[in-house]
């Protein structure tokens, strides 16, 4: 489907307006950096440290090209108070990320998610940090898997009852199977005894990232708009090419 000549018009006035740049410092700052970054909930140095979910860094132009596409620019009163539309009515993000529900919580910072619920998604800075955190949302894979317990260090001891089962002294002592595995791993495989005892760290079964879906504008389209928009990855792919223009 072609763009209309009308939108085409609204974001080709980005290119000699330098309004349409007023936010691309918060942008900057949330996604910050891979080496490096200042603020330590920014996305890309927080989730480039886990190796194995295969994260890949996040441009912050594309967060610039979602902008530009959602909020029809700065001569729009919504430029000012929803630029990203998050809140709008029909708008499923802002009702996810209220609730840290759909793994959220595991992308949002304890303080963005405790301004999500309090403060006014009208501002507009508070705006797109949801609207980057739903982004972030939309694109993680989730599973559910043992979690071990941080704030614990201390390696426990339990003495193996008869009747014992890894699942049932793992539900007495508040670990996991995994974690009792991970300590002995001949147990998997070898009776248990009573009055051995087994070592462990607290644990519980929990929601963690294990992979990231590829960053392209279809998957984007399909994973964040939600196909509210059919030309949606289009106008990323022209909006992507129009900042190629940019002199400043």
């Amino acid at each position: 489907m072609a763009l209309s000549p009308k939108w085409i018009a609204t974001v080709e006035d980005g290119l000699s307006n330098r309004d349409w740049d007023a936010y691309d410092a918060l942008i900057q700052s949330e996604i910050g950096e891979c080496a490096c970054s200042e603020r330590a909930t920014a996305y890309n140095p927080r989730f480039i440290e886990n190796v194995a979910s295969g994260y890949v860094c996040v441009d912050w132009m594309l967060i610039k090209a979602m902008l530009w596409v959602e909020s029809g620019g700065p001569r729009q009163a919504s430029w000012k108070t929803r630029p990203m539309q998050i809140g709008n009515p029909g708008d499923p993000a802002y009702g996810v990320l209220k609730k840290s529900a759909e793994g959220s919580a595991l992308v949002m910072s304890p303080a963005l998610a405790a301004a999500i619920r309090t403060q006014s998604i009208d501002s507009p800075e508070l705006n797109i940090r949801a609207a980057i955190a739903y982004l972030f949302t939309r694109m993680a894979k989730f599973d559910v898997r043992s979690v071990v317990d941080e704030s614990d260090k201390t390696i426990h001891t339990v003495t193996i009852a008869r009747g014992d089962s890894l699942e049932r002294i793992a539900g007495r002592v508040g670990t996991s199977v995994e974690v009792l595995k991970s300590f002995r791993s001949e147990v998997s495989t070898t009776q248990l005894w009573v009055g051995e005892k087994l070592r462990y760290r607290k644990a519980k079964m929990g929601q963690i990232i294990v992979g990231w879906r590829k960053w392209d504008f279809a998957t984007i389209a399909a994973r964040y708009n939600g196909g509210g928009d059919p030309d949606y990855a289009d106008k990323l792919a022209f909006v992507t090419r129009l900042f190629s223009q940019l002199k400043r």
